[in-house]
């Protein structure tokens, strides 16, 4: 009986988990939408604006090498140099800002991209908690516990085979066994102290 009620409360658990991830995904999927639309919204404006600004800097270049043509009169080119220079200065100034926001409509994909990621992610939590939740033989952790066994049955073995050697030195072995473990160059180390001394 007390397993059943175990069984139920895990069971209601995991569909809470599920419900949650669910949501979650649903709110992050949403917002990554919106915000990848008005960062594409941004980036054609910017993409507009910087072509519209590249074309303003060639014809200001454009007047400024008119301008140096020595069969104009010179009042025509010192109008041609004031205007080319005030058309190259205010595209120059155009340019950046137009930059800024293609660069920033890209750090907006980007961000929308990895909500898209986060809303997947949370889609497998709410997934396998619904897995969860319909297994009724579940009574613990997941099945990575015969993975683990291998490991843990490894783990004895090595500290088995190390206690042997530490017990014919007893007051160095605490020494070189994290220094061991920390790096292959401190094990020879370490065993080159007790041979020396």
């Amino acid at each position: 009986m007390p397993d059943e009620v175990d069984e139920l409360i895990l069971k209601m658990q995991h569909l809470e988990a599920q419900a949650r991830a669910q949501r979650e995904a649903q709110a992050l999927e949403a917002r990554g939408k919106s915000l990848k639309s008005r960062a594409q919204q941004v980036a054609w404006t910017a993409q507009a604006e910087l072509s519209a600004a590249e074309a303003q800097q060639r014809e200001g270049e454009e007047k400024l090498q008119r301008a140096h043509d020595p069969g104009l009169k010179p009042i025509t080119a010192a109008d041609l140099l004031e205007e080319g220079r005030r058309l190259a200065d205010d595209a120059r100034a155009r340019l950046v800002k137009a930059r800024a926001k293609l660069n920033f409509a890209l750090d907006q994909m980007d961000e929308a991209e990895r909500r898209e990621y986060e809303a997947l992610r949370a889609e497998a939590r709410a997934e396998a908690h619904g897995q969860m939740a319909d297994d009724p033989l579940f009574k613990g952790p997941p099945l990575p516990s015969p993975s683990n066994s291998p490991s843990t049955s490894n783990s004895p073995s090595t500290s088995n085979s190390a206690s042997p050697s530490p017990s014919p030195s007893t007051s160095p072995s605490p020494s070189p066994s994290p220094s061991t473990s920390s790096s292959p160059s401190n094990k020879t180390l370490g065993r080159r102290r007790p041979k020396g001394s």
